[in-house]
């Protein structure tokens, strides 16, 4: 029965049939305690709450840049495009770090999600320059969990 369950969500939900990405509450199901100091203590769990305060303050274009890192795979085939289109996505969330869940949630299998890190995964958004104009700096192991 869970197995029937599973496969109805992977397969008849419309966000996830059309996307490699499943979005951190679907993390939840296998992985409650990482789950749960995520949500808790990253700030990348709550990373939108920041564009909110800023989208009446910036241009359309300007937003369109803070989505790169306050969502999840923004322009990525998949991932992130709107509040309204893909809710699941508009926070920072496992998959920026971890990348593409749904093979592994399909699957269980830990080979399709990254596991080791480096500082590699952390570049993208924590540049020299956004770390000098926010004052953050990457924590390498730091997601919380």
């Amino acid at each position: 029965m869970k197995f029937l369950i599973t496969f109805l969500i992977l397969f008849l939900s419309p966000n996830i049939t059309l996307s490699e990405y499943v979005g951190t509450e679907r993390c939840k199901n296998c992985h409650i305690i990482q789950y749960e100091n995520f949500i808790k203590y990253s700030r990348m769990s709550r990373s939108f709450e920041a564009v909110e305060k800023m989208k009446n303050k910036i241009t359309q274009e300007e937003l369109k840049t803070c989505y790169q890192c306050h969502t999840t795979a923004y322009r990525q085939k998949g991932g992130f495009i709107s509040v309204d289109k893909t809710p699941h996505l508009k926070n920072t969330g496992c998959e920026v770090c971890h990348g593409p869940g749904k093979k592994h949630v399909e699957t269980k299998n830990p080979k399709y999600i990254k596991r080791k890190f480096n500082i590699q995964i952390c570049e993208p958004c924590h540049t020299e320059e956004r770390i000098r104009a926010f004052r953050f700096k990457p924590l390498l192991y730091g997601g919380a969990h």
